[in-house]
């Protein structure tokens, strides 16, 4: 029973690492822009889709194809955010969320228009690989996504704190009146916060293809994690969402211990709700308060 512990906490870390990958875009963008984009379910999806066909048409691995993904994702970013996004960044809360939720859609089908409803996935030589450390065994795919994951969160980090751009757009998200006296565009932050914020999502996509399944409607499973990760980590919070990715994770793998796998995401739900009701702000948050106490 403890080796079967150990291999779901193993398990969880992996796939949390993802978790927190797919959810830190959500969480940049309202970050900086205070805004939530009910659609990023649907670019974590497009994600997966672009990796898919790219690699069948440059016959490359759907990993070696995750930083053209990416660069796809920054300028489809950025190009939704001006046509979209821009032009509801100051309406009501609930206009935002009925454009946000109507482009999901729009994409969503769109894509099935294009490409069908047929359930796509690629074929890779480590699929079947697994590594074995201390009794534990890891599935390469989920060794391989994970290592991206953190790639990503490195790379991240180092462009917030250490780039001219990453620190104006942690001004912008701090104070977004007293950074035009500084010479700091705020319509700029914005399409580059959505562009570098739906680039990671899709990058995600890609890493997760090789051991899963694609389809047009397939953000709609993700986009409850990424509303959990993003509330248990704290609105705006990249750091927070990392970690609640790994507790996510976590929670979900040792969920399958008890539970079929068929409703492995119920223990999701109930996070989400407990989150919602009972930390407010995030884990980081209550944490820093226990500590000023």
């Amino acid at each position: 029973m403890l080796h079967l512990i150990l291999q779901s906490v193993a398990n969880g870390v992996l796939i949390g690492s993802v978790y927190g990958l797919i959810s830190v875009g959500l969480t940049l963008m309202f970050g900086v822009m205070n805004i939530v984009n009910f659609a990023q379910g649907e670019y974590l999806m497009i994600g997966m889709m672009a990796a898919y066909f790219l690699s069948k048409f440059l016959q490359l691995d759907p990993l070696t194809v995750a930083p053209l993904v990416g660069v796809v994702g920054f300028l489809f970013g950025m190009l939704s955010e001006r046509l979209v996004i821009e032009p509801i960044i100051k309406a009501p809360q609930s206009a935002q969320i009925i454009a946000t939720v109507g482009l999901g859609l729009v994409l969503a089908n769109g894509v099935a228009l294009i490409a069908g409803n047929n359930f796509l996935s690629v074929t890779t030589s480590y699929q079947s690989q697994t590594f074995n450390v201390l009794g534990l065994s890891f599935s390469a795919s989920f060794v391989y996504a994970a290592v991206c994951a953190l790639i990503m969160a490195i790379v991240l980090s180092l462009f917030l704190n250490k780039t001219r751009y990453g620190k104006a757009m942690r001004a912008t998200s701090q104070n977004r009146s007293a950074v035009q006296l500084m010479g700091i565009n705020p319509r700029w932050m914005y399409m580059l916060a959505f562009g570098i914020g739906s680039a990671l999502t899709m990058i995600a996509g890609a890493v997760i293809l090789p051991y899963t399944l694609t389809y047009p409607y397939i953000g709609q499973q993700f986009i409850l994690i990424m509303f959990t990760v993003v509330v248990l980590g704290g609105l705006g919070s990249v750091r927070g969402a990392i970690i609640a990715g790994l507790v996510v994770g976590v929670i979900q793998s040792m969920s399958t211990l008890v539970l079929p796998i068929e409703i492995q995401n119920l223990p999701v739900f109930v996070v989400f709700f407990f989150a919602l009701v009972l930390i407010p702000g995030g884990v980081l948050q209550r944490i820093r308060r226990g500590g000023q106490r």
